[in-house]
């Protein structure tokens, strides 16, 4: 029971630390290209890593739960860049963007196709995850 306790807060923990990365990288993505990683950034992603690691080192499983912060910051990404792109991409020092004059951020088609692979291994990760659950569940179970 209680390595069940310890399996979900690692992995609320994971959660919250994908909610942090999505956020800093939304301010990597500008409309006058790609920023470079901060601070928090890199802090974000050894926060994920060291996470990871515990989840795998407890519940001996490899990359056990890395799935639920690549599903957080993978599935905004993707809906985020997969939103029609009629507009041009913005030049460099373009004017202010208002009703009238409208433009999308540089990169936009790499962002979708990387958010979509790291989702689609977030899926993954997660039947894989739920079907060593399950199997270690009826490991656990008394027979009858």
């Amino acid at each position: 029971m209680l390595s069940r306790v310890v399996s979900f807060l690692v992995r609320l923990l994971q959660v919250a630390a994908g909610f942090l990365l999505f956020y800093v990288v939304e301010a990597m993505i500008t409309s006058a290209g790609f920023r470079g990683p901060n601070i928090v950034v890199l802090v974000a992603l050894l926060a994920i890593v060291m996470l990871a690691v515990a989840a795998w080192r407890s519940e001996r499983r490899p990359v056990g739960g890395l799935w639920v912060a690549g599903f957080v910051v993978a599935l905004p990404l993707l809906l985020q860049s997969a939103t029609p792109r009629s507009d041009p991409v913005c030049p460099p020092d373009h004017p202010p963007l208002t009703e009238s004059y409208n433009c999308v951020a540089p990169g936009a088609p790499v962002v979708l196709a990387i958010s979509a692979v790291v989702l689609l291994l977030s899926v993954v990760g997660a039947v894989v995850e739920a079907r060593g659950l399950v199997a270690q569940m009826r490991a656990e179970a008394p027979s009858t």
